[in-house]
C-alpha cells in the first residue's frame, strides 16, 4: 500500500502511513535565585527562571531550526532529529512505502513484516509494533457477525480516522493500521465498533507511549512527580467561559472565596506550553474533575453551617453515567466554566507531548441531586442520612450534604453504570489515572469492579497489572483518611492512597517545628516501602478501634504530600516562614519509592486557613523575593529528582542523625545522592569527593542553619 499523508491537527504535524521520525525531548530549566528585596514579575507566558541554561546555544541542528521550548530540532522534510547527536539526520524512512500494519525500520530504511496477533482483549486478538516514531497494529475480531466500519467510530487519540486509513481484510475480519512520523507522547487507538447487525461492541482501547526516557516509554509510576491543580483556581486563560456568580441561586454564595473564579483548561494549556511544569520536573498533573457540575449554590457539609457554596471544586457532578452510547440528554458532559471538549483534548495532547501524565479527580461516591441518573434511578441511592457526625459509623451510606445523593453500590446496575462511565471518560480523553475521591465511603464491590474493568479495557497493552512499572499502567490513587489509607491498597483495588501519616509527620517536623527531625527520620526510613508489605488495618469505627482487614502489596505506590485543597496551607502551618516550606520541598522531592504530590501554591508559598481560604487563585505575576526564591528552590529540587533515579526509585539510609539534623543517602545502582536537612544552627557535613549541592545552599562542608542540600556527583 502506498504511503499516505494525513493531517494531524492536534499536534501540528504530519502523520505518514509509511515511515519517518521526529522525536523531541521535554523542556528543562536550571533556575537561579533572585536578588534580595523587591518583586519578581513572572509574566503569563514565562517558563523557567531567568538564567535558565539555553538548549539552542549548544546545538547545531543542521537541516532544521532549534526549538528552545521543547529542546529539540525541528527538521526539514527528509530529516529527523537524533537526540543522541543533537542534530537533524537523514530520514532513511522518508521514501518508504510500507503496507498498513507494518512499520519502517529507521536503522535500515526497510519495511518490516506485519506482526501476528498474540494478545487478547474483549472479543479481539491483536499485536502491536512500535518504533521511536511509529505505531502499527493488527487487530482480529473474533466475535460473531461482520464489522461495519462505516458505522463505527475509529480514532487515534482525538483524531477521527477515515475507513480508508485502515487496511481491512473482511474475509478474516482483520484490521491493519500504522502511523509514522509521530513525536514522543502517548498514542491510543480507540475503536468503537459496530457489527453489521447494528450492535455495539465494547470499545477496544490500545494505549502506547513513544519516545525514549523516563518521561515517555521508560516511565514507571515511581518516576512521577505530580502537581495538583484546582482548575478553577489556577489560571483564567479565557474569560469568555466565566460563570456569572450572580445568576440564579449562585447569588446566595456571598463569600467570594467560595465563588467560581474563572480558572480553565486554556489557562492550564498556557502553562503546560510555557514550561511552568517541566521547569519543576513535573511529569503528572492531577486536575479537577472536568465533568459538568451543578451551577446552583450548595449547602455546607456541617449541618450547623448555613453558608452556601458553589461547585467550582467539581465535587457536585450531574453527568455521572454519561457514555458515548448514552448521553443522558446532555449537550456536552464537560464543565463549560472550564472550557470545551476540544480544549480538554488539547490539554491532554499538549501534556502528553511533553511527557506529562494527566489524572483527573474521579467522583464516584455520589452525584448532585440535579443529576439525571438520580432523578431516574433513585433506587440506586441510599436514603438520606447525614455524614456530619457519622463519618465513620455510617461511612458507606451517608450523604455529604442534603443535595448529594450517595450511591448504593450494593446494586449491580449502579456499579455497571458508573464503571462504564469511568471507562468512557478514560478512553475518550486518553487519561492516565484517577485520583479516586472519597474512596473509603464506597462499597468495596464498586472499587473492585472498577479495577477489574481498568485491567481488561484500559490496560490492554500492559503485561504485569500487579505492578506500576510500565508506561501504560493506569494509576489510581485514592483518598481514605482517618486510618483507612492501607485498606484499599491491594492489587484488586488501587495502587496507592494519599499518605495521611506522611503529611502529619512532615507538618510536625518541618512546617510547625513541633517534633524533632530525628522522629521524621525514624518514620521515613520505614515508610518509603511500608505499603509494599501487607499488614493489618486498624481504624476507628465511631466507638472504638477495630481491625477491618489487611492491606498493602508489592506493587503499591503511595502519594506523599504536605498540603492539599483540604488542609490549612503549608506556609500558614509554617508560620509564614518560607525557610520551613523549602525544607518540606526538599524532603518531598527526595522521598523515594512513592509519588510526591505538590499542591498549587505550595511551590511559591501561598497562605490560607481551612476551606475556603486554602483555595486561592494561583499567582504567576508580582512574586515577592521570598516567593520567587521558594519557586526556584522547588524547581531545582524537582529537576534533580527527574535527573536522578536514586531520588525516585532508590533506597534511603541514614548517614548522620541528630535531633534537628539529618543526612541520608539514596542509592539506585551507580546513582547515589546525599541529602541534608538542617533545622539547627550551622552544621558540618563533607560530602564525598566530586559531589556538589544541586540546590546551591551548601559548600565547603558547611550546611547553613535552616537549610537543605541535595549532593549529586558532578
Amino acid at each position: 500500500m502506498q504511503a499516505k499523508v494525513v493531517p494531524w491537527l492536534a499536534f501540528s504535524l504530519t502523520v505518514v502511513v509509511g515511515c519517518s521520525a521526529a522525536p523531541n525531548t521535554a523542556a528543562t530549566g536550571d533556575p537561579v535565585e533572585p536578588g534580595d528585596g523587591g518583586t519578581v514579575d513572572a509574566a503569563l507566558g514565562e517558563g523557567a527562571d531567568a538564567g535558565a541554561s539555553p538548549f539552542c546555544a549548544a546545538v547545531s541542528c543542521g537541516s532544521g531550526t532549534c526549538n528552545e521550548s521543547e529542546r529539540r530540532c525541528d527538521c526539514q522534510a527528509g530529516f529527523v532529529f537524533d537526540p543522541s547527536a543533537l542534530s537533524c539526520v537523514q530520514d532513511r524512512c522518508a521514501d518508504a512505502m510500507c503496507e498498513t500494519g507494518a512499520l519502517c525500520d529507521p536503522e535500515t530504511g526497510q519495511c518490516a513484516a506485519r506482526c501476528t496477533p498474540n494478545q487478547t482483549a474483549l472479543s479481539f486478538s491483536f499485536c502491536l509494533d512500535t518504533s521511536e516514531s511509529g505505531y502499527a497494529a493488527v487487530i482480529a475480531y473474533q466475535g460473531a457477525g461482520d464489522l461495519d466500519l462505516t458505522a463505527s467510530e475509529l480514532r487515534l487519540n482525538d483524531r477521527k480516522l477515515a475507513v480508508s486509513e485502515l487496511g481491512y481484510d473482511a474475509a478474516n475480519k482483520t484490521l491493519n493500521v500504522s502511523f509514522s512520523g509521530l513525536t514522543p507522547g502517548k498514542y491510543s487507538l480507540l475503536l468503537r465498533l459496530k457489527i453489521s447487525a447494528g450492535a455495539d461492541l465494547r470499545p477496544l482501547f490500545l494505549p502506547v507511549w513513544l519516545g525514549a526516557g523516563a518521561r515517555y516509554k521508560d516511565f514507571a509510576w515511581q518516576d512521577a512527580i505530580m502537581y495538583q491543580v484546582m482548575t478553577d483556581r489556577f489560571l483564567n486563560g479565557d474569560s469568555a467561559n466565566d460563570l456569572d456568580n450572580t445568576q440564579g441561586t449562585l447569588a446566595q454564595v456571598d463569600d467570594v472565596r467560595s465563588q467560581w473564579q474563572g480558572g480553565d483548561f486554556r489557562g492550564l494549556i498556557t502553562k503546560i506550553k510555557d514550561g511552568y511544569f517541566t521547569d519543576m520536573g513535573i511529569n503528572a498533573l492531577w486536575i479537577s474533575s472536568p465533568l459538568l457540575n451543578s451551577h446552583n449554590s450548595q449547602p455546607a457539609v456541617e449541618l450547623a453551617d448555613k453558608r452556601r457554596f458553589s461547585s467550582y471544586h467539581s465535587y457536585h457532578p450531574i453527568v455521572t453515567g454519561y457514555t458515548h452510547l448514552d448521553k443522558l440528554g446532555y449537550d456536552s458532559p464537560i464543565e463549560p466554566a472550564f472550557g470545551s471538549e476540544a480544549e480538554l483534548h488539547e490539554l491532554v495532547n499538549e501534556a502528553h507531548a511533553r511527557g506529562i501524565r494527566v489524572i483527573p479527580d474521579f467522583v464516584a461516591n455520589h452525584v448532585q441531586a440535579e443529576a439525571k441518573l438520580y432523578r431516574e434511578h433513585k433506587d440506586w441511592f441510599f436514603p438520606y442520612n447525614a455524614c456530619d457526625g457519622n463519618w465513620d459509623a455510617r461511612r458507606v451510606d451517608c450523604w455529604f450534604t442534603s443535595e448529594m445523593p450517595d450511591f448504593d453500590f450494593g446494586k449491580p446496575e449502579a456499579i455497571r453504570a458508573v464503571v462504564d462511565h469511568a471507562l468512557w471518560l478514560i478512553q475518550e480523553y486518553n487519561f492516565d489515572g484517577f485520583r479516586a475521591d472519597a474512596l473509603k465511603h464506597m462499597d468495596d464491590a464498586f472499587v473492585r469492579a472498577l479495577k477489574k474493568a481498568v485491567i481488561e479495557e484500559v490496560e490492554t497493552t500492559v503485561s504485569d497489572h500487579a505492578r506500576s512499572e510500565e508506561a501504560s499502567v493506569f494509576y489510581m490513587v485514592g483518598e481514605s483518611l482517618g486510618g483507612w489509607a492501607r485498606y484499599h491498597v491491594r492489587p484488586d483495588m488501587v495502587q496507592g492512597q494519599v499518605d495521611e501519616e506522611y503529611y502529619n509527620r512532615t507538618k510536625a517536623a518541618l512546617l510547625r517545628y513541633e517534633r524533632p527531625i530525628r522522629d521524621l527520620a525514624g518514620f521515613a526510613l520505614n515508610n518509603d516501602a511500608a505499603y509494599r508489605r501487607e499488614q493489618d488495618v486498624v481504624v476507628w469505627n465511631g466507638s472504638g478501634n477495630v481491625r477491618v482487614g489487611r492491606g498493602g502489596y508489592p506493587g503499591a505506590i503511595m502519594g506523599n504530600f504536605f498540603g492539599n485543597h483540604d488542609q490549612v496551607r503549608a506556609l500558614t502551618e509554617a508560620g509564614g516562614d518560607h525557610v520551613r516550606l523549602r525544607l518540606a520541598h526538599t524532603f518531598l522531592m527526595t522521598s523515594p519509592g512513592n509519588v510526591p504530590m505538590l499542591y498549587q501554591g505550595d511551590d511559591i508559598g501561598t497562605t490560607g486557613e481551612k476551606d475556603p481560604d486554602n483555595r486561592k487563585m494561583h499567582k504567576f505575576a508580582g512574586l515577592s523575593a521570598a516567593e520567587q526564591a521558594s519557586l526556584s528552590h522547588v524547581r531545582r529540587a524537582g529537576k534533580l529528582r527527574e535527573q536522578h533515579v536514586a531520588l525516585r526509585r532508590g533506597t534511603r539510609e541514614t548517614v548522620l542523625l541528630e535531633d534537628y539534623f539529618w543526612v541520608y543517602k539514596l542509592s539506585a545502582g551507580d546513582d547515589v545522592v546525599y541529602v541534608a536537612l538542617n533545622r539547627d544552627a550551622d552544621k558540618r557535613y563533607v560530602a564525598p569527593e566530586d559531589y556538589i549541592d544541586g540546590l546551591g545552599n551548601c559548600a565547603n562542608g558547611r550546611v547553613p542553619s535552616q537549610s537543605s542540600c541535595i549532593f549529586v556527583r558532578q
